[in-house]
């Protein structure tokens, strides 16, 4: 998959897991050791699910890790930087941004790399400071914008918005024993089943919770070429104001651009 779609479904995977958080008071524990996995996994995945309507913004610190074939090249590529999300009010577009500010590339020092992507209900955007490129990508007509999370489900699981019993239909779902301390993080491995639609991009996925407030700590996932995704959060705020500048990046004139605009028989 194209590591820029890919990085985009990645974050939304993080944002359904992230909703649960916004209302972890009102859900039950899972925590429960007797539970059986199965129904460790039902009971997460339902408290996902309700909780998930809930989140109106977020903001978070990221880590992202790319190792490439790590059998063979074992290729890294680290980048850190900050996500925006603000749901849409009264029928308006909602918005998501994704800034990574550095880069290292194996054991090289690291280094400034500003890449920022954008996503308004019509159109992906990445803004290349090194390139000194912009390239749009229409992904919705203009007058039937999309949601950030229904775009990103075509090419990733949503956890929490997508309805438990259809995720399990995608995959085979474990939940590890729950941790004897309650500060360890809850685990959650999804194996992608052979009738899956996402069989052709995905191998597995691993999720960990916080015990405690159900707040996301790391995914991780690995494609059906063995490359490897590790993604990390933290300072986590949920449902605080965002302003809409935040969604408004100008880049400088002689940036050159590169528009896609969308296909015609996109859906």
């Amino acid at each position: 998959m194209n590591n820029l779609f890919f990085r985009m479904s990645m974050l939304g995977l993080f944002l359904t897991i992230a909703a649960a958080a916004a209302a972890s008071s009102d859900c039950p524990s899972s925590g429960d050791p007797n539970q059986s996995s199965d129904a460790a996994v039902q009971t997460i995945l339902n408290q996902m699910h309700q909780a998930a309507q809930t989140i109106q913004t977020l903001q978070a610190e990221l880590t992202y890790l790319f190792i490439q074939d790590p059998e063979l090249l074992d290729s890294k590529t680290l980048r850190r930087g900050i996500l925006f999300y603000a749901k849409g009010k009264s029928g308006s577009r909602s918005n998501l941004r994704i800034s990574f500010d550095t880069l290292q590339q194996d054991e090289e020092p690291l280094q400034s790399r500003p890449e920022h992507y954008l996503f308004d209900g019509v159109w992906l955007t990445k803004i290349d400071w090194t390139l000194e490129t912009i390239d749009r990508y229409q992904k919705a007509p203009a007058d039937k914008p999309v949601g950030v999370f229904d775009f990103i489900s075509h090419n990733f699981p949503m956890v929490g918005f997508t309805d438990p019993q259809k995720l399990r239909d995608e995959f085979d779902i474990t939940a590890s024993p729950a941790p004897s301390d309650p500060n360890h993080p809850r685990h959650l491995l999804l194996k992608v089943r052979n009738s899956s639609r996402y069989k052709d991009d995905y191998r597995q996925m691993e999720v960990w919770i916080d015990s405690q407030n159900w707040l996301p700590l790391r995914l991780t996932a690995v494609s059906v070429q063995g490359d490897f995704y590790d993604l990390k959060w933290g300072n986590l705020r949920i449902n605080e104001n965002v302003s809409d500048s935040v969604f408004q990046i100008a880049a400088p004139p002689h940036f050159r651009q590169n528009i896609h605009p969308l296909e015609q028989n996109a859906n």
